[in-house]
């Protein structure tokens, strides 16, 4: 008979999702986006399998969307529609690779990426993980929809403080447990670890001696990619202590020693350099890059940082990184760019990965649900598509699922920007 339990968590987080419900709407909605910071955190679990906070949030929220009534401007009916598209695509596309791909096209299964070469290829088969995944599509999309929808139930400064209190959560938490990891001292890891789905002693490693910093995250490399993000949303914030929180945010990212993070953060600065070439942002940058050169030093992290970027290409983690990225697109040729299905296989790039999981026709709707979001965010002048393109550019290089909860936590970030503003100007 398969267990079933509620985690330590998953009581506090129900209580506070019930108490949110009957608050209000932001209520919801902040309980909606804070629930995307804890991927290796379970509410319940069913067997060893955890089942995450945003699989929660996401339903409270488009059922207290349900309640309340607007006025939909255009482009907002174009996500949603596009939204329904994709996900019906994925579905159908699904049971047609089933039929006509199960156990003729080889993958890499789910799971550590070490021990997904180390097993070998297998023979697709059709299994619940690919349901699951359509699961997390549904109620992402649904929720970000249900969102974008009501902004005007939302405090104007909604998406600032998610901003500001998501990563002083991230930069305190993660400064506690790094002290305690390397220095001694309590912390309540079966609190924020209690999904049995993560093989965690796997995962955690550690540079010169010491654990690399990871807060609450599952891996460095994903704390290091939400870092370098968030350094950017920060930075786009009109609030007294930025510089502060920003070099705070840097020396976090130093810890993680993840050259995911890293490459993003200069991905950013390099973009922002080619579209504005502001001399005091410049000036900023050399300041702060020249305190993290020396605190590394200091740190005795200089080196491995260098590993972890420049000679990253040589290492064997990229090695087995690349083996699993390019075996999308070599499924991509032996389904005649068909794919097979959301979910069906292991991936570590997501542009690669995705052609492999949902071929040409998915990737294109894919690429035009971010342009009806793109020309979302351009019709309210909001700027801070940069943050996106940094996260997107972070996940095509070591992230290959749809379902990573950074993605969905940045979305909500940047389409809730200047909340509490009716726009009549896109309303029909």
């Amino acid at each position: 008979m398969i267990s079933f339990s509620i985690t330590p968590f998953g009581v506090v987080y129900i209580i506070c999702a019930i108490i949110a419900y009957f608050r209000s709407y932001q209520a919801v909605a902040s309980i909606f986006a804070f629930s995307y910071l804890f991927q290796a955190t379970s509410i319940i679990t069913v067997g060893h399998t955890g089942f995450m906070p945003y699989l929660l949030g996401p339903v409270l929220l488009i059922i207290k969307g349900l309640t309340l009534k607007k006025e939909v401007p255009q482009d907002v009916k174009n996500i949603q529609i596009m939204s329904i598209i994709f996900i019906a695509f994925i579905v159908i596309q699904s049971f047609v690779a089933k039929y006509f791909f199960e156990g003729k096209v080889y993958i890499y299964e789910h799971g550590a990426m070490e021990s997904a070469i180390a097993k070998g290829m297998v023979p697709y088969y059709f299994s619940m993980k690919q349901c699951i995944q359509w699961v997390y599509l549904i109620l992402n999309m649904g929720g970000l929809v249900s969102l974008i929808k009501h902004k005007q139930f939302l405090n104007q400064n909604f998406s600032r403080h998610l901003i500001e209190r998501s990563t002083l959560f991230i930069v305190i938490i993660g400064i506690w447990k790094y002290i305690a990891d390397n220095f001694g001292g309590w912390f309540p890891n079966t609190f924020f670890f209690n999904n049995e789905s993560f093989d965690l002693n796997a995962i955690w490693q550690s540079v010169g001696g010491k654990l690399r910093f990871t807060s609450i995250f599952i891996e460095a490399s994903i704390c290091g990619l939400f870092l370098s993000v968030f350094w950017w949303n920060t930075f786009y914030l009109k609030t007294r202590n930025k510089i502060v929180l920003l070099t705070i945010i840097l020396m976090c990212l130093l810890l993680t020693v993840a050259s995911t993070g890293y490459i993003c953060l200069f991905f950013g600065l390099l973009i922002y350099l080619i579209k504005k070439g502001n001399a005091k942002f410049i000036i900023a940058i050399v300041i702060m890059g020249t305190i993290f050169y020396f605190a590394a030093q200091q740190l005795n992290l200089l080196d491995t940082v260098l590993d972890m970027t420049i000679n990253k290409s040589s290492s064997k983690s990229a090695e087995v990184r690349s083996k699993i990225m390019l075996s999308g697109l070599t499924i991509f040729k032996e389904t005649s760019g068909c794919g097979i299905g959301l979910g069906a296989s292991n991936g570590s790039g997501l542009a690669l990965t995705l052609l492999g999981q949902i071929g040409a026709g998915g990737c294109s709707l894919f690429v035009a649900w971010l342009f009806f979001i793109n020309k979302y965010l351009k019709n309210r002048q909001i700027k801070m598509q940069l943050c996106i393109w940094v996260l997107l550019f972070g996940m095509c290089t070591s992230v290959g699922y749809l379902s990573f909860p950074i993605l969905w936590l940045e979305l909500i970030v940047v389409c809730s920007i200047h909340s509490n503003i009716i726009d009549k100007k896109s309303a029909i």
